[in-house]
């Protein structure tokens, strides 16, 4: 429990050192997390909420599963740990504003300590720690069960077996396409003369993504390397809210690339169609593929799926922000053998 209280903290930290902008660096998340971790310690042991936590809670059965939820919510200190995560968020609220307007002269409105930006910090970071608590309380109650009850143990440890084979099969999906995975600098002589860039999304206010700006970026750069001779545009262009082929092709002419140099697929609603357009639309056999590290497994295996060779390069190009970076990952690795299976 008290790893786990740990790691949310982490995550508030990070998340409020890379900021809305998503101009994160390691001295900026820092520079959050270290104040905001020591309010934290400083407020567990003034609340005393990790003090008299039971080593162990014992076996429980079924008729006696209320008075056991019972106990694990006392050992969770509910009032107390209140008041410790609205200290915490309070503090880094008030420090995020001062940090991010005051020592990085960010005028952003985000920054702008406000009652606004006060909930909106406290009621995410709220959902962080009841998340986990409500995870903890439940595996704490299948434990106590398992004790008891064999076919229960049997359950989980067949659930095990799968999770484990399953992290076996997504890794090795992993490590067999690691070989055609590059970054900008490390682009092999006799590369595709193309680049396939993917589009991503638009922000509310009309401005492109920062995983789409990264992406075109990339593809810029490998263009005045002379790595490539042109580059296709790929992405939703159905309207004015999903106009990132637009934007991709704006970003690239405005850089110094020709017009001539530039193809448009404004039918590339998802990765498939944007691999299938390339092959059967553009004509091309093979290019190298750009877009961030966590989505170029999945194109590599689209593109063998569609018959269209090349490598991949990353357009990682910052940090972004943390719940969407690892939801990125999570997402698109968890779906691995699932693809695999259906391809």
């Amino acid at each position: 429990m008290i790893l786990g209280d740990f790691l949310v903290i982490v995550m508030m930290g990070f998340y409020a050192g890379v900021g809305i902008w998503e101009s994160g660096t390691v001295g900026h998340v820092l520079g959050m997390l270290v104040p905001t971790m020591l309010v934290w310690l400083a407020a567990s042991l003034i609340f005393k909420l990790y003090s008299g936590l039971p080593k162990t809670l014992g076996a429980v059965r079924f008729k006696a599963l209320g008075p056991y939820v019972d106990m694990l919510i006392k050992a969770q200190k509910p009032g107390k740990t209140f008041f410790v995560w609205a200290i915490t968020c309070a503090f880094q609220t008030f420090w995020l504003s001062f940090y991010w307007r005051g020592v990085i002269h960010s005028t952003s409105y985000f920054y702008r300590f406000s009652f606004g930006t006060l909930l909106w910090y406290v009621s995410s970071y709220a959902f962080f720690f009841l998340f986990w608590r409500i995870l903890w309380t439940v595996f704490a109650v299948l434990i106590g069960l398992a004790r008891s009850y064999t076919w229960l143990r049997g359950i989980g440890i067949a659930l095990q077996v799968l999770i484990l084979l399953y992290a076996i099969a997504i890794l090795a999906i992993n490590l067999h396409y690691a070989p055609r995975k590059f970054k900008v600098e490390t682009v092999p002589e006799g590369a595709p003369r193309t680049a396939l860039v993917f589009g991503a999304g638009i922000y509310l206010n009309g401005q492109p993504s920062a995983v789409l700006v990264d992406r075109v970026n990339t593809a810029i750069e490998l263009y005045q390397r002379g790595l490539i001779d042109e580059m296709i545009m790929s992405g939703d262009n159905s309207d004015r809210s999903r106009n990132e082929v637009d934007h991709m092709v704006r970003m690239a002419l405005e850089a110094g690339v020709p017009e001539s140099a530039i193809l448009r697929d404004d039918y590339g609603i998802h990765t498939a169609e944007s691999v299938y357009n390339a092959k059967n639309v553009f004509g091309k056999d093979a290019v190298i593929f750009v877009s961030q590290d966590f989505h170029n497994v999945r194109i590599l295996m689209t593109g063998e799926k569609y018959g269209l060779d090349g490598i991949a390069v990353a357009a990682d190009r910052r940090i972004y922000n943390v719940t969407s970076w690892i939801t990125w990952y999570l997402l698109d690795w968890l779906r691995l053998p699932v693809y695999w299976i259906h391809y």
